[in-house]
């Protein structure tokens, strides 16, 4: 009886203490597994975060595929780019044929938050070598606040809403190896400034409108106009402000249509205005496989004889220039059920940058340029192109040479 009685006070004893220690045990492992729980979701957000995705076929704000990439990934790093390999032979012309690794740009983004979100693009230009004239600068970068769809604000440098190239500059947006100079020339692409800028991000109509710093007058000169006049946001001179305007209409299929304009003085307190005054009308429109794009824009210069003597050349005080390109995919006659595209397409630009030149002023034939252009692209994938084109250019001086160019480029 006493064995027995013995036996049971053991049992419960032991029974007891495995049932404290087991209720123990269950409460760590409970916890344990709370924690693994936090730990999982704490590293899926940084996941989130610093995660680079895949780059979709959306734009924001008549921007590139690239450039937009921030504004449709989730909150946190978002890192894009595009660049262009090229090879320049220049037909009957002293100037040496040529390769370059013209351009590597990385866009840099941050989503704060669904309405704070900050944009960048970095351009390592020509190698980045300073010996053979490459540079690295900021392209843009700017914060959007972006409110609601009928207005949003953007703060810092920003690319000009002018044109077509100076916004959809990453290179499956134009057919030729290099962009239509019209718009390097006449609008000076590509183009930043800064400054501030209120727009739309509505379904069929939008609009941009903002205050950037003028032109520096010091940079003019008769081949490029004002081109050299940029300030890009690098200790720029805000003597002067500048206004910049665009309305676009996006509401019938495949067309884009526009005009967009810019007005600011140049002198930045050295006695004179310098107006610079630009205004262009533009347009894209694709229909199966033809795409059409157009532009004509026109140039003005006040006080052009001051500037003239300041900078030692002739300066157009009036600039034009205009050009059609149009491109017709044949991929579906080679192969129907191709996922590659074939665009072959022409290109007419007329420009002169010294249309009308300030009283006393020698003006110069030579700035008074056709091109006809020529070619192909091959895009094994949509953000991957291979570019061929043949320049046929002639100048009133009749001293142009022909180029033929070949090219690469892709975006990610």
């Amino acid at each position: 009886m006493k064995k027995t009685l013995s036996f049971a006070l053991i049992t419960g004893i032991f029974s007891t203490s495995f049932s404290a220690d087991l209720q123990e045990i269950e409460k760590r492992l409970k916890s344990l597994e709370e924690q693994n729980q936090q730990l999982i979701e704490e590293i899926a957000d940084l996941k989130q975060q610093v995660e680079i995705p895949e780059l979709g076929q959306k734009q924001f704000s008549g921007m590139g595929y690239a450039a937009s990439k921030v504004y449709f990934t989730p909150a946190g790093l978002s890192i894009g780019g595009y660049g262009e390999i090229i090879y320049q032979n220049f037909e009957k012309s002293s100037k040496k044929d040529m390769t370059d690794i013209y351009r590597f740009i990385p866009y840099i983004g941050y989503k704060f938050t669904d309405w704070i979100i900050l944009n960048s693009e970095i351009e390592f230009e020509h190698g980045a070598n300073p010996d053979r004239g490459g540079e690295v600068k900021i392209e843009f970068a700017y914060l959007d606040f972006l409110f609601n769809k009928w207005i949003n604000l953007r703060l810092g440098s920003y690319l000009l809403p002018v044109g077509i190239t100076n916004l959809l500059h990453e290179p499956i947006f134009f057919n030729s190896v290099n962009r239509p100079e019209v718009e390097t020339r006449i609008i000076p692409t590509t183009w930043n400034e800064n400054g501030v800028l209120i727009f739309s991000s509505l379904e069929d109509w939008n609009y941009s409108i903002g205050i950037v710093n003028g032109f520096d007058y010091t940079g003019f000169s008769s081949k490029y106009w004002v081109k050299g006049g940029k300030q890009g946001g690098a200790k720029a001179y805000a003597e002067d402000f500048a206004v910049v305007g665009r309305i676009d209409y996006t509401g019938a299929a495949g067309l884009m249509v526009g005009v967009s304009g810019y007005t600011g003085n140049s002198g930045q307190g050295d006695g004179f205005d310098g107006r610079v005054s630009l205004v262009d009308f533009h347009f894209k429109y694709s229909y199966r496989q033809l795409d059409i794009t157009g532009l004509y824009v026109k140039g003005f210069l006040s006080d052009a004889d001051k500037i003239s003597l300041a900078v030692g050349e002739t300066v157009g005080k009036e600039v034009y220039g205009y050009y059609l390109n149009v491109a017709y995919d044949v991929m579906p006659f080679i192969r129907k059920d191709s996922s590659f595209s074939m665009p072959v397409f022409v290109r007419y630009e007329r420009y002169n940058t010294q249309e009308k030149v300030p009283a006393g002023f020698p003006k110069d034939d030579q700035y008074d340029k056709t091109i006809w252009t020529v070619g192909l692209n091959f895009k094994p994938h949509p953000n991957v192109v291979l570019k061929a084109d043949y320049q046929f250019r002639d100048n009133k001086a009749y001293n142009e040479s022909d180029v033929f160019e070949l090219g690469a480029g892709f975006i990610f």
